[in-house]
């Protein structure tokens, strides 16, 4: 079956986008050709296919998103009103956690993540037989191994797949449990002294960096890997384990190459984050290359305008944030990261000072909204200033536009029901609503903080657990914590989600500190099997040639 990936990937390179001349300019997209290859830059570009691979994965609302996000208690979407977003019921069997092998969401990541794998295998071969340089040989194998890590983390499977065996009848080694933990970590050891930094490349490049903290994040989650389906309460977070973690996540600290966001939490979030010095690794967007912003355009209202320059630019009455997770800001919504205001509720402001508020919107919604037969006037006053209005849901329910905190499946689910998360800006420099300039972080400084937070914390040093707990929520705006506040891992996780909600994690995260099983509204699956996702049936049904070479994951 693996053989069989490669293959089709070979022939997917072809349509596969480019354009770069110089090591810290961005890895774009282009056509790939033969008069590509016979350029000097040649090694360089064949890296580009590796990281355009990201774009469904990461911008998508129905790929990362759905297993990571609403599968969990972060995010839910019902059939809205009886007419919106059904979409096969991909989202409703995600959130229930009663997929199957043949779910459209799970084969599209499966899709995904196996092609950036061998994607980054043909670019490692490539940039061999050009004679590329060593960096650019390992910064394939650094992304072969982000894509790994994302097999590894979702289905519990790594493929190793080398850039000599392409071409040949060669199959992967397949990799499971701690033995996928060991090669990850084995293939960042033996290329990170050779990844460039990101004052060299940049934060949408692969650099030393990224590798350490993806080393980080695969430790401080080895004991839930190790095994999957363990009683939460028997697996073991190791000591060595944790201290490496507080090791790698400290060198990146120290580094001196990036620092919190301190003005406004949502920078990272819009187009503000174009080089921004917390990112460490981000996925590049740009309109031209197909860029697009599902995460805001998802979760806001179809009348709920972006920009009045343009009057497309709206969003789908998709998904919400669940009422439990709404809930666990209670006595924290003072933090600007729930919410910052930009506008205020009525009057009016000039064009250039209208934005969104952003966090999460909960009650009556203000905004700008159209003239009277208008569909592309919008209402001012008499100085020709946006007038802003409270909302109404006019495309779909006619109601006015007021979120409620109670959401679900089968009752609570018309077009204003659930809280809403407008973390991500929707660009409003782009034609088409959906087009996005805005990058997608991977990894970011505010993570590094929470993983030695947690890592301190799972060793008993709770004293500097809290102390970078608190330089986190001191750059944020936040209030500081007291040390009772911050005494119990219950604690450590409620501040993962305040900062990294809505970043494809929370899945992750909920397994972590052992609450997946857990149930809240509409979800009450207590399956253990379903910490893993189940490998696409015909993933499965192409190994049939090899026996025993790609093994459904137990219970599918």
């Amino acid at each position: 079956m693996k053989k069989n990936i490669f293959v089709i990937a070979l022939f997917v390179l072809a349509g596969v986008l480019y354009s770069c001349t110089d090591l810290s300019e961005s890895v774009r997209d282009t056509a790939l050709g033969q008069e590509v290859l016979e350029q000097p830059d040649a090694p360089e570009q064949t890296l580009a296919p590796v990281y355009a691979g990201m774009q469904n994965l990461m911008a998508s609302h129905n790929w990362l998103n759905n297993l990571q996000s609403i599968s969990s208690y972060e995010q839910i979407t019902p059939f809205r009103g009886g007419t919106d977003w059904f979409d096969g019921g991909r989202f409703i069997e995600m959130h229930e956690h009663t997929w199957a092998p043949s779910h459209v969401s799970v084969i599209d990541v499966w899709g995904g993540t196996t092609q950036g794998v061998a994607r980054a295998a043909i670019a490692e071969r490539n940039i061999q037989d050009l004679g590329g340089a060593g960096v650019l040989e390992a910064e394939a194998r650094g992304l072969k191994a982000v894509y790994n890590y994302w097999l590894l983390d979702l289905f519990n499977v790594a493929f190793d797949k080398k850039g000599e065996d392409i071409g040949t009848d060669n199959l992967s080694t397949v990799y499971r449990d701690l033995e996928a933990v060991d090669y990850i970590i084995s293939e960042i050891d033996q290329i990170e002294s050779q990844l460039p930094t990101v004052n060299e490349v940049g934060e949408t490049r692969f650099t030393q960096a990224a590798a350490i903290g993806l080393k980080a994040r695969v430790l401080l989650n080895k004991a839930i890997y190790a095994n999957r389906y363990a009683d939460p309460s028997s697996q073991t977070f190791e000591t060595a384990d944790m201290q490496s973690v507080i090791d790698y996540t400290t060198q990146i600290i120290n580094s001196g190459n990036y620092s919190l966001e301190t003005e406004n939490y949502f920078n990272m979030f819009g187009l503000e984050n174009e080089g921004h010095p917390e990112l460490i690794f981000a996925f590049e967007q740009n309109e031209s290359t197909g860029g697009y912003g599902s995460m805001a355009w998802f979760q806001s209202s179809r009348n709920r305008h972006r920009t009045p320059a343009n009057p497309g630019a709206v969003g789908s009455d998709g998904s919400a944030m669940t009422q439990e997770f709404y809930d666990i800001w209670e006595g924290f919504r003072d933090d600007p990261r729930f919410f910052t205001r930009n506008i205020p509720d009525g009057g009016s402001v000039p064009d250039e000072e209208f934005r969104w508020n952003r966090g999460v919107q909960i009650g009556q919604q203000y905004g700008i909204e159209f003239e009277e037969g208008s569909q592309s006037q919008f209402k001012r006053d008499e100085n020709g200033d946006l007038l802003i209005v409270a909302l109404t849901d006019f495309a779909r329910s006619g109601q006015p536009m007021i979120y409620t905190r109670e959401i679900g499946i089968t009752t609570d689910s018309g077009h204003m029901a659930g809280a809403r998360s407008l973390k991500w800006d929707l660009d409003p420099t782009t034609v088409n609503r959906g087009d996005s300039n805005i990058n997608m972080p991977w990894l970011r400084l505010g993570e590094v903080y929470l993983m030695r937070a947690e890592a301190y914390a799972r060793t008993g040093n709770w004293g500097e657990a809290l102390n970078d707990i608190n330089e986190l929520r001191a750059a944020r705006g936040a209030r500081q914590l007291q040390a009772n506040e911050l005494d119990s891992l219950d604690d450590v996780e409620r501040e993962w989600y305040f900062e990294m909600y809505h970043e494809h994690w929370t899945r992750t995260i909920q397994i972590r500190f052992g609450n997946w099983e857990d149930t809240w509204r509409d979800k009450t699956s207590t399956d253990p099997i379903r910490r893993v996702f189940p490998i696409p049936q015909e993933a499965i049904d192409l190994a049939q040639s090899e026996p025993g070479y790609l093994e459904q994951n137990p219970g599918y």
